[in-house]
């Protein structure tokens, strides 16, 4: 499942607020506009009222004419979408543009602006109307004034508008979501640096945080130093009093396998088997202890060509009486503490050499996430089954090889305290293949 992301939620927060925002405007204005244009046809129509008013009157018969004809050339033309009508009892007259039918007086809704309604006209028009009830000089009857516009084109204007409005807006949202995404960016971009910093820290570079920090971030910068710190002087403190243990120790077991000699034969000997298995005990857990240190504190990365081609060539001298080839192929550098990639480098190449025939081959391989070392060599190999308990402490498969069994277990144990992965497989030279393998430098925790 993926996480949510800090950007992803601000974005998230800043598009409903922005969609919600406009969507809320365009609809205000596109509610004011509409009011505006209807009050503008209804302003229209309160004039052609007046002009009509005003044009009208009773005759001396007592009859109801029109003594000027309005000036919009609209009423001459039959439903054209301009319309006027004047009635009282039974007397009406009508603009040319009604031809020979009334103004509807069924009303569909009404207008709030200027008292007036829509309903259906001629040709399937949709009429804005507004009657006026008034009295003329030369008569008490009231006249019933109607005037009339195709409301076509003030639905053009407000469809358009609306088009555009919402274009504008859309532009707009778009242009607002952009900013904000690139200000939560820049406002973020401390803690990719943060990031950054940490892994170039765990890369092997300075030993703090570095840099200029913006106040909000600084006190987290602060206290992840203030833990370094820490942590590197409670590493330190345990190295050094690992390494007091060592000397306070191996001077007494020394003095015991000393003093042993000069016992009884059967005696002497269960006596020096425990002094030894102290001794190891002791050496592997000092092992285990500088690994944790070094780990723990951080380290530097190291070239293993140089360092294997340095032990092949120990190894020849302790095993003269045994030749054997070694091959590097790669190159590959180890992030960490250099005696420990030599301790695991040593233990391997010397089990190795034990059990070997003629050829040793290391092989190393860098890749983006990890690095790989295999150590592989031609001899008799190992059953898949007892490659578990070889690598447990003190655990020798053969008695006839001298050795104390804690060699690949001490390889397990260092390799675990990098994040590294050990194993023992069958090796395409016929013998055993030892096969470890670590983060790269500057891995991120997904790629481990």
């Amino acid at each position: 499942m993926k996480r949510p992301t800090i950007a992803g939620r601000l974005l998230l927060i800043a598009t409903l607020w922005v969609v919600g925002t406009l969507c809320a405007t365009g609809w205000v204005l596109d509610t004011l506009f509409g009011r505006h244009v209807d009050k503008t046809y209804v302003t229209e129509l309160d004039r052609d009222l007046t002009s009509l008013a005003a044009a009208l009157e009773w005759n001396g018969h007592g009859q109801l004419e029109l003594t000027r004809q309005p000036a919009d050339p609209r009423f001459e033309r039959p439903y054209s979408g301009a319309y006027w009508q004047a009635a009282s009892g039974t007397q009406s007259l009508r603009s040319r543009s009604l031809w020979d039918i009334d103004i509807p007086t069924t009303i569909e809704r009404k207008i709030p602006a200027g008292d007036a309604d829509i309903r259906n006209g001629p040709e399937g028009q949709s009429l804005l109307v507004k009657s006026r009830r008034l009295q003329l000089t030369g008569d008490d009857a009231y006249v019933q004034i109607t005037v009339a516009l195709d409301r076509t084109e003030l639905r053009d204007a407000k469809r358009s508008f609306r088009h555009l409005l919402w274009l504008s807006l859309g532009i707009l949202g778009v242009g607002i979501l952009g900013a904000v995404w690139a200000q939560i960016r820049f406002g973020l971009a401390p803690l990719s640096r943060l990031r950054a910093a940490v892994a170039k820290l765990h890369g092997g570079g300075d030993p703090t945080l570095q840099g200029v920090w913006p106040a909000e971030v600084k006190p987290l910068v602060d206290e992840i130093n203030a833990l370094l710190k820490r942590n590197h002087d409670a590493v330190e403190r345990s190295r050094r009093q690992a390494a007091d243990l060592a000397h306070a120790v191996k001077t007494p077991l020394a003095i015991l396998a000393n003093s042993a000699t000069a016992l009884p034969g059967p005696l002497s000997q269960s006596v020096l088997q425990q002094v030894d298995a102290m001794r190891q005990q002791v050496d592997r857990h000092l092992s285990r202890a500088r690994a944790v240190g070094a780990a723990g504190a951080g380290g530097r990365s190291v070239a293993i060509r140089p360092a294997v081609e340095e032990l092949a060539r120990a190894l020849v001298r302790l095993h003269a009486g045994k030749p054997i080839e070694v091959s590097v192929e790669g190159n590959a550098d180890f992030f960490g503490d250099r005696q420990d990639l030599v301790e695991m480098l040593g233990n391997l190449l010397d089990n190795a050499w034990k059990w070997a025939n003629t050829h040793i081959r290391v092989t190393l391989v860098s890749q983006e996430s990890e690095i790989e070392i295999c150590v592989d060599d031609d001899g008799p190999g190992m059953p898949a089954s007892s490659m578990h308990q070889a690598m447990q402490p003190f655990s020798r498969l053969d008695e006839s090889v001298e050795g104390s069994g804690l060699g690949l277990s001490i390889v397990r144990d260092i390799c675990a305290m990098y994040d590294g992965v050990f194993e023992l497989k069958r090796s395409s030279l016929g013998g055993l293949a030892a096969r470890m393998r670590f983060p790269a430098a500057g891995a991120t925790p997904s790629q481990r």
